[in-house]
């Protein structure tokens, strides 16, 4: 019996711990969320780009670029992306540029729903991936 109430007070502690997690901001921690522009002249947030090799004479990197939660290589990066991985260019804060992706291996196709106006200023929360990355692994496609 004394096993199930400890049991039992772990699960509500976990589940506080969870709450408070869930309800922090984006921005803390150094974290800062991708923002949509919006537009009086309703254009898109974003512009189609993809992840290229910054080093010129290997096109092709076997190395994984980087993708930070926040404008800061100081953050732990939390995915990786390879050269030639198509990528939204959303938001930018000096050497760092703000994407939004899909898993190209799992879920190509999904739509990022960033290719249509925003009437104002909002944080990018999905469907997709999102996050930061340095301004000169990325390169404007198409917009």
């Amino acid at each position: 019996m004394r096993i199930a109430r400890i049991a039992g007070a772990g699960l509500l502690i976990a589940a506080a711990i969870a709450a408070m997690v869930q309800g922090q901001p984006m921005d803390t921690g150094g974290n800062r969320p991708v923002m949509l522009s919006g537009s009086e002249q309703k254009t898109d947030p974003c512009t189609l780009g993809r992840i290229v090799n910054p080093d010129e004479s290997a096109p092709y990197s076997e190395t994984p670029l980087l993708v930070y939660p926040g404008d800061s290589t100081d953050l732990a990066p939390d995915y990786m992306l390879w050269t030639g991985n198509p990528v939204w260019l959303c938001d930018a804060s000096d050497n760092m540029v703000g994407i939004v992706y899909t898993d190209v291996y799992l879920d190509p196709d999904l739509d990022c729903e960033v290719s249509s106006p925003v009437a104002e200023d909002r944080p990018y929360h999905g469907p997709c991936r999102w996050g930061w990355v340095v301004a000169d692994t990325v390169e404007v496609v198409a917009g």
